[in-house]
């Protein structure tokens, strides 16, 4: 017996960071929207730490549009907590202090200069090590560089929460998307017993269009017990460690773009943990650990970009998920409206 199609005016395939946020502001916006994904399929998002950080390498440079991208993304999260939480205040994005540990009075001096540039004077500033109330657990640290304007953001809950709110409001379907069964007809396209004008592909490595502008990165994560407790804030040298549940400590993550497995391996942990201390090294355990695959791109920027009539791809947000996904949904709306006329 054939059913009778279900419409939408945009389908969402996958329901990572990319493609929750998109679906949230076309829903919220009053579109029509239905998402197909797959709770098996693998995601980096759930993967993910959610590290937000407004400089970036070694030479600490500022993140790529900085300037919008972070203050429309603290907005965004705030803005549908309250909608996927009725009732309560709060933002799944909080603000929280990163302190970079300098290991050389030359890397001291080299950020105390940047700290003084146009753009900088706000985020940056550098310490010796008894200047802030934070223990010092990495090896050779002669000072801090304090980072403002960072965060957190465990995008578990967030996608969680979002998958509730879209049952509640019947616009998600749970299907492993089959690309041989995505069909265009007339003015719309067809997927089993959904029809939709607009089609957007968020599926990450999963995705069967664009593969070659697609890197995939493999990152590794550890939660840890034994190490000292330094509040909310968060540590960072090459890699970073970050205050988890229950007093344990999330470290990572490595960035792999050469990989034989998508497995734990020791190479990874000696990698994200050889700046500790050799003392608090000895103390350390590991209670749990991950790995996750980022999709990315070779320029590092996200793909917000029709294929052809109706059909578009978001994708490629690699690190920084957690900032690029809400701001690239709003390129992404602005770009398809305008081409609809």
């Amino acid at each position: 017996m054939k059913t009778n199609p279900r419409e939408a005016d945009f389908l969402i395939l996958g329901q990572g960071l990319a493609g929750t946020c998109l679906a949230l502001l076309l829903h919220l916006e009053g579109h029509s929207v239905h998402i197909l994904a797959h709770s098996d399929q693998p995601s980096a998002s759930k993967k993910a730490v959610g590290l937000v950080n407004p400089v970036t390498g070694r030479r600490m440079a500022q993140t790529w549009n900085f300037d919008e991208i972070f203050p429309y993304s603290f907005h965004f999260y705030q803005r549908v907590f309250s909608v996927l939480n009725p009732g309560k205040d709060g933002s799944y994005l909080e603000e929280k202090p990163i302190f970079k540990a300098l290991h050389s009075v030359e890397e001291m001096n080299f950020l105390t200069g940047k700290s003084s540039n146009l753009g900088y004077d706000d985020l940056l500033d550098i310490r010796k090590t008894d200047g802030y109330p934070v223990p010092v657990v990495f090896d050779n640290t002669v000072a801090w560089c304090r980072i403002s304007k960072g965060g957190r953001m465990n995008p578990l809950p967030f996608l969680q929460d979002a998958l509730s709110y879209f049952h509640q409001n019947e616009i998600y379907s749970e299907d492993r998307f089959n690309q041989s069964e995505l069909k265009r007809e007339g003015s719309h396209w067809h997927y089993k017993n959904i029809k939709a004008r607009t089609v957007i592909s968020c599926l990450g490595m999963g995705c069967p269009w664009k593969a070659d502008d697609m890197w995939p990165v493999k990152g590794q994560v550890y939660e840890l017990d034994g190490l000292p407790d330094f509040g909310d804030a968060i540590l960072k040298t090459e890699k970073f460690l970050v205050p988890g549940d229950n007093g344990t400590i999330l470290a990572g993550s490595t960035y792999e773009r050469e990989f034989s497995h998508n497995e734990i391996d020791e190479a990874g942990f000696n990698d994200i943990t050889q700046d500790i201390k050799p003392e608090l090294h000895a103390k350390m355990t590991v209670r749990s650990s991950w790995t996750g695959i980022r999709p990315t791109t070779k320029d590092r920027r996200p793909i917000i970009e029709k294929l052809e009539d109706g059909l578009y791809a978001l994708n490629g947000l690699g690190a920084k998920g957690v900032t690029l996904a809400p701001w690239s949904a709003e390129q992404l709306i602005q770009k398809m409206l305008s081409e609809r006329g």
